[in-house]
């Protein structure tokens, strides 16, 4: 009879966790959304498919240090560990600890950098 309450106060603790965890990833979602229109706003980066922002999340991690890099690697792990799991997971766990690294400006700057101009859904300019 005693294991009910510990059981329960394990699940609510889960609940919580995970309820944090998504707004933190909304929030950071967010906040990367308007940087976008902020640095470069003309460029309509919003129209990125999930596959083309990969490209350019990656390129920029492959220019952090290693200890950062192994952060963002972590996160990427942490939020997105089932087989299904795709490249928008991934892409939403690297804002999400871009942000909690306090390299957001950065990150889409990079991200601005690295297209030309959306012209409609997926249809992109890269920029090298």
């Amino acid at each position: 009879m005693r294991r009910w309450p510990l059981i329960l106060a394990c699940v609510a603790a889960t609940v919580a966790w995970t309820a944090q965890a998504q707004t933190d990833s909304d929030d950071a979602r967010t906040h990367f959304e308007a940087e976008l229109v902020r640095q470069c706003p003309d460029k309509q980066l919003e129209l990125l498919t999930a596959s083309q922002l990969r490209d350019g999340l990656d390129n920029y991690m492959d220019g952090l240090p290693q200890d950062v890099r192994d952060r963002l690697q972590k996160s990427e792990t942490d939020h997105c560990s089932s087989d299904g799991a795709g490249a928008s997971c991934v892409n939403l766990a690297d804002i999400t600890a871009a942000e909690a690294e306090g390299r957001m400006e950065d990150l889409v700057g990079y991200v601005c950098g690295s297209f030309l101009r959306c012209h409609s859904q997926g249809v992109c300019d890269y920029a090298r």
